[in-house]
């Protein structure tokens, strides 16, 4: 009987030991599994963030053209596509790696637009900006120069409701 009971024992030891070791198990391996997922997740959100930057980067660069500041323009510019090229190097997304090598294919074409101080170079920043935009997901439509809405003369000013004067504050 003592052998028996040696092996009753045996056998309880090892049932509680695989009792309190498969539950833990179990919840081990959901754990890993969700902190994979979440790696992804985050690879996917700074993928994102850094894009978001790239987007930020060209509006600075778009900004400076637009105020005619060709100097801080060709600065920024570089900046922007030294940027972009490591970006597009780093994206796992062929979509996104696309968009991104299809705005560098025209780094040289705005750098010299940029040297001779062709205010055009907006036309092709804002293509860039819609390219960005819709690698981030973003519903563009691109803006055509036959569309956009020029900016009001002086003579198109807004006139004050009648009865109104400019003074009183009901512009």
């Amino acid at each position: 009987m003592n052998r028996y009971g040696l092996l009753i024992v045996v056998l309880l030891v090892g049932a509680a030991y695989v009792g309190g070791y498969w539950p833990e198990h179990q919840q081990r391996v959901t754990v890993e599994r969700d902190a994979q997922a979440l790696k992804g997740q985050l690879a996917e959100a700074q993928a994102r963030v850094r894009m978001g930057g790239l987007l930020g980067q060209l509006l600075a660069l778009m900004d400076a053209a637009a105020a005619r500041n060709y100097g801080q323009a060709q600065d920024l510019s570089s900046r922007f596509f030294e940027d972009l090229r490591a970006e597009s190097a780093r994206v796992p997304d062929a979509r996104t790696r696309a968009v991104l090598e299809g705005i560098l294919r025209a780094r040289d074409s705005v750098t010299a637009s940029l040297t001779r101080s062709d205010p055009a170079v907006l036309d092709q920043l804002r293509q860039a900006q819609v390219g960005l935009q819709s690698a981030l997901g973003y519903s563009v439509a691109a803006p055509s120069p036959a569309t956009a809405l020029p900016a009001p003369t002086p003579s198109e000013a807004p006139t004050p409701p009648a009865g109104a004067s400019p003074t009183d504050g009901s512009l």
